[in-house]
């Protein structure tokens, strides 16, 4: 039995509850800012703890985000900010495993289970102003896939483990579920898969594949993500500061498309 195969069901049940809990997590109440705590002894250099503005919601986690980088983390710390910046193709309801639209509107296979098409929301704008389209959701899923991807930034450590754990390796390999991407026109995107996947939805629904600003990640190169850096999504809280050992700041992004956060 191939390896995807075998680690499937419990990596996805993984994923899923992952999406869920913090899916949930962008349906906090209305706030200009969210902060997180400290982090490890570790980290470096830490400043000085600030006090959170009148009317911030302040997060309390065990420690910081690895990174805020969609794809490359596998850890709750970095799910929980990631999950109020980025939206995803698609979303889990509150309190549910039913899926919903976001980014895309829907979502169908073909007969042969092989294909698996999404049509994308229109009008929808990064942070950054660029816009969302199908492009961008192709370079966003070849940084993740394709080992030879120029924006991948693989030579920099990046590994984006959770794909190969979820679709069963990386293009070219002989276990790769995914087969290829390809975009219709601004609207549509199509996942060519190597065979049937049922799941395929909930899996690239899942909190780990939030969609970032391609020029955003032009531009930081390898660090994007990073401290040092920026996060930029279209989701409902805009990445303001990350100030390691401290706080990681957000605030409310008021031209979010599903309105402001409540």
């Amino acid at each position: 039995m191939r390896r995807w195969k075998q680690w499937r069901p419990a990596l996805l049940a993984v994923a899923f509850a992952l999406a869920i809990a913090l899916s949930n997590c962008s349906s906090s109440p209305s706030t200009n800012q969210a902060s997180n705590s400290p982090s490890s002894p570790a980290a470096t250099p830490v400043a000085t703890p600030t006090a959170a503005p009148p009317g911030a919601l302040v997060f309390g986690a065990v420690g910081q985000p690895v990174n805020l980088e969609p794809g490359n983390i596998t850890d709750n710390n970095s799910n929980y900010v990631q999950a109020q910046i980025y939206d995803r193709l698609l979303a889990f309801k509150p309190g549910s495993t039913d899926l919903e639209p976001s980014l895309a509107t829907a979502w169908n296979a073909s007969k042969d289970g092989k294909t698996w098409t999404f049509k994308l929301r229109p009008g929808i704008k990064f942070h950054d102003g660029t816009d969302f389209d199908a492009e961008v959701v192709k370079f966003n899923v070849d940084r993740w896939w394709n080992p030879k991807s120029e924006f991948g930034y693989r030579d920099a450590g990046k590994t984006y483990e959770i794909w190969g754990e979820l679709f069963g390796g990386y293009k070219g390999a002989p276990n790769s579920l995914l087969q290829d991407v390809v975009t219709q026109g601004k609207d549509t995107v199509k996942f060519i898969l190597k065979q049937p996947f049922a799941a395929f939805p909930e899996a690239i629904g899942s909190v780990y594949f939030g969609i970032a600003s391609p020029t955003a990640i032009k531009k930081a190169q390898a660090k994007y993500g990073t401290p040092s850096s920026m996060a930029v999504g279209t989701g409902p809280f805009v990445f303001k500061e990350w100030v390691t050992g401290d706080r990681v700041v957000l605030t409310k992004n008021s031209n979010y498309w599903r309105g402001l956060p409540t």
